[in-house]
């Protein structure tokens, strides 16, 4: 399937789940602001279980998480970049790179300790922004299609 039919039906999926907008949209958020974060092997059920206790749809948090996990290393550079720019901290000069056959979850830590305070504070901001940009399109987009159906649903 292409990148436009996969898009595609994403949108279809969370679009169509029975539930308010507003939940769905908290849902899709955790799912995305989860992928910034290092949670290497879990996000999707961890996304699931941290939307329903904040009163999310966890259907949209779970595919919204897979969804996005293809984006997960440019997400990581991202909170490198971010988080070197407000701390003011340089990358450490070697980093060698892991690969996926001998990883093992204490590689994965070690690795993740190298980069340090800056891709941390990265991550919890590129979460916290980007998980609200979505919150804030899904909802309107959610509220404006129920407009369009005739369907009044808040909350």
């Amino acid at each position: 399937m292409s990148w436009t039919g996969r898009c595609k039906q994403y949108y279809s999926r969370v679009m169509d789940l029975p539930d308010a907008p507003v939940r769905v949209a908290r849902g899709a958020a955790v799912g995305l602001a989860l992928d910034f974060l290092p949670i290497p092997l879990i996000s999707i059920p961890f996304a699931y279980v941290v939307a329903r206790l904040l009163g999310g749809n966890g259907i949209a948090a779970a595919l919204t998480a897979a969804f996005f996990k293809l984006a997960v290393p440019f997400f990581y550079v991202l909170n490198m970049a971010t988080g070197t720019l407000l701390i003011g901290w340089r990358v450490p000069v070697r980093l060698e790179p892991v690969t996926v056959s001998t990883a093992s979850p204490a590689d994965w830590l070690d690795k993740l300790a190298q980069l340090g305070y800056p891709f941390l504070v990265g991550a919890a901001v590129n979460a916290l922004l980007a998980g609200l940009l979505l919150y804030i399109l899904v909802r309107k987009l959610l509220l404006l299609r129920q407009k369009r159906k005739g369907i009044v649903k808040e909350v």
